[in-house]
């Protein structure tokens, strides 16, 4: 008669260890586990690049670029659909390395900066297509015409700022034809397709 207190404690011991409540011997429910949040990142513009290029004269590849990117973008590696995008470009931040030439490309024979200041893109959709790679569908509005187009992206990486806060880049290359935009001056001289590279770094809001 001794050994059954004993035994009804191990009986306990194992019921516990189970996970099974003594009193009626069914499984307790394990505490639910909330998935992953979306994350909303704001763009750094100093660590981030809007980088353009095209034919010159049909001789060589001329390159230039964007000094100023903004916007946020919000990542949810779970359900990519719930991810999305929104960047805007200064237009007269473009830099050719050349102090005329910029001026001319902020003119009315190009960007025409003062009526049209921004570039903007706005996702509308967002699919995974391979574990580090995403599919961003969205409208560019440039030069005061929008268009959809496709950007395919690529997550470069993660890290910790100074002040702990988290980091993501993303980079990505598509291109768009300028006289589809109404840019159409000197198209004999410059290619008309131009090709984009960009590529930016984020921190957590």
């Amino acid at each position: 008669m001794k050994i059954l207190p004993t035994t009804l404690s191990l009986a306990g011991l194992v019921l516990a260890a189970l996970g099974l409540t003594a009193a009626n011997g069914t499984a307790s429910q394990p505490a639910a586990v909330s998935a992953p949040a979306a994350v909303t990142y704001t763009v750094d513009s100093v660590h981030s690049s809007v980088v353009f290029s095209t034919m010159h004269l049909g001789t060589s590849r001329f390159y230039g670029r964007f000094n100023q990117i903004g916007g946020t973008f919000t990542v949810d590696a779970d359900k990519a659909e719930n991810s999305k995008v929104s960047i805007e470009i200064d237009i007269g931040s473009i830099d050719s390395n050349n102090k005329g030439r910029d001026e001319h490309l902020r003119g009315p024979d190009f960007f025409d900066a003062k009526q049209f200041p921004t570039a903007k893109f706005e996702s509308k959709t967002v699919t995974k297509s391979g574990d580090k790679t995403w599919k961003v569908v969205g409208d560019l509005t440039l030069h005061g015409v929008t268009k959809s187009i496709v950007i395919p992206m690529e997550q470069t990486g993660t890290g910790k700022g100074r002040e702990g806060e988290s980091l993501i880049g993303f980079h990505g290359t598509f291109r768009i034809n300028r006289s589809d935009f109404g840019i159409k001056f000197m198209t004999g001289g410059l290619g008309e397709e131009v090709s984009m590279i960009v590529s930016v770094e984020a921190a957590a809001k």
